[in-house]
């Protein structure tokens, strides 16, 4: 049977990074939110908030953090179960997960209408996010 260790302190480092990591990615100071707005439906010209958007925003944000969690602790689990000892090793298994499972998920978003640049920009964080921080769980020990 497989061994496995779980360690804490990389799995609450690397929950922390990506989730402001990825608020800084989907920040309106970056070249691609507009796209990303467009792409998404949404109105790039819009102001603020209306009053549900900032009612909804508590558990969109739960939402994220449990998201983020999930995502540590399932790429911890699978770095460590497969046992790469190098950072490359590590963004080997992150990458070929991201493509195994975001990418493929994903694609088939394409049913709900999504536009190919919100694909684009979003897996763009998801390999990177994923290759690095699988990366950094191989060397992290």
């Amino acid at each position: 049977m497989q061994q496995f260790t779980f360690s804490w302190l990389p799995f609450l480092v690397v929950a922390a990074a990506n989730f402001f990591l990825s608020w800084l990615y989907y920040s309106p100071g970056v070249p691609w939110f507009k796209a990303w707005l467009i792409g998404a439906g949404m109105d790039p010209e819009k102001k603020g908030p209306t009053e549900a958007e900032k009612k909804a925003m508590p558990g969109l944000m739960l939402g994220a953090l449990v998201a983020t969690l999930v995502f540590s602790g399932g790429l911890e689990f699978f770095v460590r179960a497969l046992g790469p000892t190098s950072f490359a090793g590590g963004a080997l298994v992150g990458a070929l997960l991201w493509l195994a499972f975001v990418l493929s998920h994903s694609l088939n978003t394409r049913f709900e209408g999504r536009k190919i640049s919100v694909l684009v920009i979003n897996n763009a964080y998801y390999l990177v996010a994923y290759a690095a921080f699988g990366g950094l769980f191989a060397v992290w020990r």
